[in-house]
């Protein structure tokens, strides 16, 4: 890794010498947030529950001939309790931890940027997906391109990743064992209205996996509303494969503050999977995701959101789901109620309540978060 970066500053042309660090370090921007965090989890007759107090600390020195350094600190602690089922808050052995999760050298030129080391970004199955105290980082050498006209490329090469949705949420574990993943993806915008992009993963020996979605939106003086498609094939070496087809239409009163949505997701073949994060699919919910459905499975969201700033409330907005699965799982289904709350640009609070049935497993989970940003 030490000569990859070396190797990198020399073709960019920007020397690391003291002057410049000087200069950089004397300048260093920092920002943070402290975030307050209660779960609830109920299955059969058993409730557990669990607080937490997390920091986050972020640092990036000023840009000097294009390059800069920067740093996150999360730190997650409370009573975390062994054999929690709920959406993890703290470690593989549900204890305290802190993690560097943000590490980075940042070269910019022109429109390209060229990070290196730990960050974070949010691609179709490698994402933040920031849903409990500490958000999925990725060790990685990552190229973002924008000096194609409406256009935005993306590479990159992820070994490590951390956070929510790892095994080890508290340590950084390699991606593929030692072969990483690959990851190419094109975002165009020259459509009217539209929004498409493609991407490309491999995961050598493992998986090979292409995603398409098409987003379309318009908007009246009453009327908001809009489309969206998607394709993904996950084509595993093994000769397994899954591919998922994706629809979803929206429709949204403006004075009102009311918005609807349906979306639509059909499996072919072997299960779907999120990968690393949340995953791009229409329908996943909270906690139901497509993944869960199975082999040849369809799955339904319904989604109604009201902000309540139509009548004099700004900041406050409230979101219920309805996510039904028609597949093998047949019994399997989620009601999601939620609500948020933006007191100030530095302060806001959010909730959200899920009910959730998946076969034969049933359980109840409410989250709260209150953030405060410096």
């Amino acid at each position: 890794m030490k000569k990859r970066i070396v190797y990198i500053l020399l073709i960019m042309g920007m020397p690391l010498y003291a002057e410049t660090l000087g200069h950089a370090l004397s300048n260093t921007q920092s920002d943070g947030m402290v975030r307050l965090g209660y779960q609830s989890h109920k299955a059969e007759d058993n409730t557990e529950t669990e607080f937490a107090l997390g920091l986050k600390l972020h640092f990036e020195t000023a840009p000097y001939h294009g390059l800069q350094a920067g740093a996150t600190l999360f730190t997650s602690q409370g009573n975390g309790e062994e054999g929690f089922e709920g959406i993890p808050f703290f470690d593989k052995n549900n204890e305290d931890y802190a993690i560097l999760g943000e590490a980075y050298l940042k070269g910019t030129l022109s429109d390209t940027k060229l990070v290196v080391g730990r960050q974070s970004f949010d691609t179709p199955f490698a994402d933040s997906d920031d849903i409990g105290m500490v958000p999925n980082t990725f060790e990685a050498l990552t190229l973002l391109d924008t000096s194609l006209k409406d256009t935005t490329i993306f590479l990159s090469h992820v070994q490590k990743w951390s956070g929510v949705d790892s095994e080890t949420p508290g340590t950084f574990s390699d991606v593929n064992a030692n072969k990483g993943m690959q990851i190419l993806g094109i975002t165009y915008e020259g459509v009217s209205k539209m929004i498409l992009s493609g991407w490309f993963y491999h995961l050598k020996d493992e998986v090979k996996i292409s995603y398409f979605e098409a987003n379309y939106e318009e908007e009246t003086d009453s009327f908001i509303y809009g489309a969206a498609l998607q394709y993904a094939f996950q084509d595993y070496d093994n000769a397994e494969s899954a591919a998922i087809y994706g629809a979803a239409a929206s429709f949204g009163l403006k004075k009102a503050g009311l918005t609807t949505t349906i979306a639509y997701n059909k499996v072919k073949g072997s299960a779907a999977d999120n990968f690393f994060g949340g995953g791009p699919f229409f329908t996943n919910a909270e906690h139901n995701t497509l993944r869960e459905e199975g082999p040849d499975g369809e799955t339904l969201l319904y989604t109604i959101s009201w902000d309540a700033s139509a009548v004099g409330a700004e900041g406050l907005h409230f979101t219920a789901n309805i996510d039904a699965h028609t597949g093998d799982q047949t019994r399997a289904r989620e009601y999601d109620i939620g609500m948020g709350y933006a007191y100030s640009d530095s302060v806001n609070f959010s909730a959200i309540f899920s009910d959730v049935q998946n076969g034969d497993l049933s359980f109840q989970n409410l989250r709260m978060f209150v953030n405060y940003f410096f």
